[in-house]
């Protein structure tokens, strides 16, 4: 079993928490650091741009925006540990 700090879903998630944070500080006006980080805003920047435009739907757009993110690179850490865990097992089977 691994521990919390040797999993790249950790890791992950704390860099996507980190990149939130930079852009919530204000660093980050025009939300370039959060799209050049995360492809799936890159495939829904239509929408996203609609609800940001949006008078009424504003308010959503920062908050849809952080949790995109932050998913996306759990999703993405778990993946990769997924793969780690499956060679290492392989690994360890044809060493038998």
């Amino acid at each position: 079993m691994m521990t919390i700090t040797k999993r790249f879903s950790f890791w992950f998630i704390i860099f996507s928490i980190l990149i939130c944070f930079f852009n919530m500080s204000g660093y980050d006006d025009y939300n370039i650091i959060i799209f050049i980080t995360n492809p799936i805003n890159w495939l829904n920047i239509k929408w996203l741009t609609r609800i940001n435009v949006n008078p009424d739907t504003t308010y959503l757009f920062l908050p849809l925006l952080y949790l995109q993110h932050i998913a996306f690179w759990a999703i993405l850490g778990h993946l990769v540990d997924l793969i780690r865990v499956r060679v290492r097992n392989k690994r360890k089977n044809d060493i038998k």
